[in-house]
């Protein structure tokens, strides 16, 4: 067998998504997993406006939207009593919801546009060692079969999970610590009044932590944090028993009816040190694993590769290898945001001193109302807030409109001759897009010369709504989008050496 430039250890969603980047870009990987299958239960659930965004450039946006179900509110009530309630369908994407897909659904489409590119996950494959030597890795992989084998990748991704092979074997501490509280999940047949509908319904009681989303017409996902069974393990089966017990203590009229799955699980705050170690890479739960706060935990792997892939791509064609340091320059401060986000958020609502309680449950009304802080939370809460200006990958060199290098790319109406589109919709290529604002047709045809590598397109800003020249701004301009949907350069179209300059960087130069 062939030696792939990149291993992928691991195969849930972070993985197979890797794989897609990769396949997308043009390069060769293998994916291998320890499992012998895929998901048979859904620890993730929730699907962000961010990673449908990614999903669309895939091509399986629309699968995974018509698979899933529309959460358009989230609601959170402390002791009956409604505190905050968020409308998510005010999300600023074309995917203005959380999409309730169960894990096992998503690894489907996931999977099967993976194989569509031409790479399979080997089962039942587990990486035995791993060391570095002369801009490689040298890994040992045992089959099933018991069959082992060496093999000499350049890069190695490591997805495999809170207890990765990969960062205990490139010596990567693991810090951080557990969250003292017994926390169980099942899929659930409820009816009552409190059952929940088209919304996310929280409920705090005395610092116990009811959560409540239907995954179908049928199905809803019950979570539960207990307080008073801190750090307990639990030693027999769950039980419907334990789900309508949290329910009627936190006065939730719901009844239980049956349960599809129940499972308990322990909660822990930690992150790599080190998104990078050499040749090798972390990403999704390998990097980072945290409260389900937010419901960012899949959605945050998801976007880490999506992150790494095209720099790994990039040099593959060239560029020079301190591309990849962004990775972890970029993605590691997600990480730290992320834990800090779900630590204080999880301390907010389990909460048992009466006093933090009444001071929660009068300020969060008031704040929540503020139209900044809304936004603030739609933004965590579909990831479509997190921004790399600070990146040092990123160039902006001034111009009109409030986008800036850094920012994350809207998928903006455009009006045109030709009718009505938007500017993404036919961005589907592992490329970078370099968008041209008023510029001549020679000046587009100089971009195209000037950067081999990435798809032009030229557009005016008559073509625009409101929203879109308040983005972009109305003077001629250069903006290149990297491949994961973030604008990396914004500048003038005259020049040249900046946005060759950057070209450079990102491998859009031979």
């Amino acid at each position: 067998m062939a030696v792939p430039l990149v291993l992928i250890v691991g195969a849930g969603p972070t993985g197979m998504t890797a794989a897609i980047e990769l396949k997308r870009a043009g390069l060769d990987v293998r994916i291998v997993d320890k499992s012998s299958h895929m998901a048979l239960h859904s620890q993730a659930f929730g699907v962000q406006a961010r990673t449908l965004e990614q999903f669309q450039r895939y091509g399986i946006a629309a699968e995974a939207v018509d698979q899933g179900r529309k959460l358009i509110k989230a609601v959170f009530r402390s002791e009956g009593k409604q505190i905050v309630s968020v409308a998510l369908d005010q999300i600023s994407s074309r995917y203005p919801f959380i999409l309730m897909l169960p894990q096992t659904q998503t690894e489907a489409i996931l999977n099967q546009r993976m194989e569509a590119l031409g790479a399979k996950t080997e089962r039942g494959v587990g990486l035995m060692s791993l060391t570095q030597q002369d801009g490689h890795v040298v890994a040992s992989l045992r089959h099933s079969d018991g069959k082992e084998e060496e093999l000499g990748p350049r890069w190695v991704i490591g997805c495999d999970g809170a207890h990765s092979s990969v960062r205990e074997m490139a010596g990567i501490p693991f810090l951080g610590a557990g969250v003292g509280l017994s926390f169980f999940l099942g899929d659930l047949e409820i009816d009552g009044p409190d059952a929940p509908g088209d919304e996310l319904s929280v409920h705090l009681h005395g610092g116990d932590v009811v959560f409540l989303a239907r995954l179908s017409s049928r199905i809803t996902r019950m979570i539960v944090a207990v307080h008073a069974r801190q750090g307990e393990t639990l030693d027999r089966e769950l039980t419907v028993a334990d789900f309508q017990e949290a329910l009627d203590n936190a006065k939730v009229q719901v009844t239980v009816r049956s349960a599809e799955w129940m499972t308990p699980f322990h909660v822990n705050d930690r992150q790599a040190r080190d998104y990078r170690a050499g040749s090798a890479f972390l990403a999704g739960d390998a990097s980072h694993i945290h409260s389900p706060v937010g419901g960012q935990g899949m959605n945050t792997g998801i976007q880490d590769v999506a992150n790494l892939a095209w720099k790994l791509a990039a040099v593959a064609r060239g560029a020079a290898e301190g591309l990849l340091n962004s990775y972890e320059e970029e993605r590691g401060e997600v990480g730290k945001a992320l834990l800090r986000f779900t630590e204080r958020g999880l301390k907010m609502g389990t909460a048992v001193n009466p006093l933090v309680e009444t001071v929660r449950d009068a300020l969060m009304p008031v704040l929540t109302s503020l139209k900044p802080v809304q936004k603030a939370m739609l933004g965590f809460i579909s990831e479509t807030a997190i921004e790399y200006r600070w990146s040092s990958i990123v160039a902006d060199h001034g111009g009109d409109g409030h986008l800036k290098a850094g920012d994350r790319m809207p998928d903006l109406a455009l009006m045109t001759r030709m009718g009505e589109s938007t500017l993404l919709e036919d961005w589907t290529e592992a490329k970078h897009l370099a968008i041209v604002l008023e510029g001549t047709e020679a000046e587009i045809g100089e971009i195209r010369t000037g950067l081999p590598h990435a798809r032009v397109l030229g557009i005016r800003a008559a073509y625009l709504d409101m929203q879109g020249r308040q983005l972009l701004g109305k003077d001629k301009k250069l903006l290149i989008l990297r491949p994961d949907g973030y604008v990396g350069f914004r500048g003038s179209l005259a020049k040249t050496a900046d946005w060759e300059a950057y070209g450079r960087q990102d491998g859009l130069i031979d």
